[in-house]
């Protein structure tokens, strides 16, 4: 009787955590800066999972989408995104309608540099499938720069409508710091995560990543450059990857 017992305690805590590990979300996957320019960006940016775990190895995510700073302090942009999850075919999955607005403005270079810039994106997802949920995405946008140190972090609330099981408001961040060794490269670390519903928090259920990066910004001549950033994400939690390779590329235009 005890050796059943045993097994099917053993068989509850296996499919706790199978279940936990599919439940859980992905983080946010890029870091924002307030500071906005006057220009056009086109780009793509992505993740992919490495788990000895099925339910988490193999999971893609990819976003391709053009931007346009309408003026120095408003910018809308507009992304489509492809999805794979464990074990499935990638696929389009929602279209990505964002804006941000920078609240302080940017200080010139010859003039005392804000203590804080600050700032806040709205967006909306637009699922491909009818069946899915809509999903509201505002983020407070903190930008800090320490001489050669340059950090950013965001505060991310998120809220799904039709079709979603989902009523609560989640809480999820994003950071990064950097060292700029030279524009074109710029050694740092990166942190993403969730926190869950903002009257349930569950910090140890949710997804969190912490790991090194490198960015840079190439300029071609006055009005043309490119953007890069890569990063290998190293997950604490259970329900989190072990590891996630991620990207971003930006052509910019400057008008």
């Amino acid at each position: 009787m005890s050796k059943i017992i045993l097994k099917i305690l053993l068989f509850l805590l296996v499919f706790k955590e199978t279940l936990s590990a599919f439940a859980a979300e992905a983080p946010p996957f890029r870091a924002r800066w307030p500071m906005i320019n006057k220009e056009i960006e086109i780009g793509t940016r992505g993740f992919k999972t490495f788990d000895d775990e099925e339910s988490l190895d193999g999971i893609r995510k990819e976003r391709y989408g053009v931007g346009m700073g309408v003026t120095d302090s408003f910018f809308f942009e507009i992304e489509g995104e492809y999805e794979k999850k464990a074990g499935g075919n990638r696929k389009f999955d929602a279209y990505e309608i964002d804006t941000r607005f920078e609240l302080t403005k940017t200080k010139d270079w010859n003039e005392k540099p804000n203590d804080i810039d600050v700032g806040f994106s709205l967006g909306i997802s637009i699922p491909e499938d009818s069946d899915d949920a809509y999903e509201i995405e505002s983020r407070l946008l903190l930008y800090k720069n320490f001489g050669v140190w340059k950090s950013t972090g965001n505060i991310v609330f998120e809220q799904e409508f039709e079709n979603s099981s989902d009523s609560g408001l989640e809480i999820a961040y994003a950071g990064q710091l950097r060292y700029r060794l030279t524009a074109n490269i710029q050694p740092g670390v990166e942190v993403f995560g969730r926190l869950g519903e903002l009257n349930e928090i569950a910090v140890g259920n949710e997804q969190h990543q912490i790991g090194p990066g490198v960015f840079g910004f190439f300029e071609l001549n006055d009005n043309y450059g490119f953007k890069y950033e890569l990063g290998w994400l190293i997950g604490y939690t259970d329900v989190t990857p072990e590891n996630t390779a991620k990207f971003l590329i930006e052509f910019e235009y400057k008008y």
